[in-house]
């Protein structure tokens, strides 16, 4: 997903500006709070966690239902997530690294590639995954990080006017929010460069219902049971 169609209207007081007489920090404060408090809304990109790269894409919402895919280097998978329960879809890859110290492993990777597995509750690979909340939460947990802020050009973001929020910071990274300038002030994109932590986050879809329906029952292998299936 790209930015587009540069619309030259910069933060030099013209009638046009929005969010005029408001300084770049709060916008990015009203952004944030808009998006936290939004019912739902889908996140789609590419981040870095723990060093290595992951690309995701969900459609959550406040009482995390949930349905999405994540790509990592071993492996990927489909979730969904609706009442309690998780379920997961991963190829051998996937399974492979998360059975990792198991003996089975192997066997059991193979197994469960392309079925979909009832996750237990409470598991460590699912932990978070589909808390909206939580996610957003995080996003605003250091509210320095959005402080100094400095308002940049209209553009659009899939259709939908943005303005342009940066930072710079001393380690080289910079930090842009892409703020809806109609209607609710959602943020619309995050991008960030340089650092240690680089990559782009696209958010929309707000409001819609997620669909995340459980798949059918004679599909699902119960994760509890998981060894059994390669005994």
């Amino acid at each position: 997903m790209t930015v587009m169609g540069i619309a030259g209207c910069s933060d030099d007081g013209s009638s046009d500006q929005p969010f005029k007489g408001q300084s770049a920090d709060q916008v990015a404060a009203k952004a944030v709070t808009a998006t936290r408090d939004a019912t739902s809304l889908r996140m789609a990109g590419k981040v870095s966690a723990q060093g290595k790269p992951l690309t995701v894409d969900f459609h959550v919402d406040t009482q995390k239902n949930c349905k999405g895919r994540l790509a990592m280097e071993n492996g990927a998978a489909e979730v969904i997530h609706t009442g309690q329960t998780t379920y997961l879809k991963g190829d051998e890859k996937f399974w492979a690294g998360a059975a990792q110290g198991s003996a089975s492993g192997g066997k059991q990777a193979q197994a469960l590639s392309g079925r979909w597995v009832k996750v237990p509750v409470g598991d460590s690979r699912t932990t978070g995954l589909c808390d909206k909340q939580g996610f957003l939460a995080d996003l605003d947990s250091d509210k320095s990080e959005r402080k100094g802020m400095t308002k940049g050009d209209v553009t659009t973001v899939d259709g939908r006017k943005a303005i342009t929020l940066r930072k710079k910071k001393g380690s080289g990274e910079t930090i842009t929010m892409y703020v809806a300038t109609e209607g609710k002030p959602y943020i619309l994109k995050v991008d960030q460069s340089g650092g240690k932590s680089p990559g782009t986050m696209v958010f929309s879809d707000y409001g819609k219902p997620v669909k995340a329906t459980p798949p059918p029952a004679g599909k699902v292998i119960d994760g509890t049971k998981a060894d059994k299936t390669v005994s």
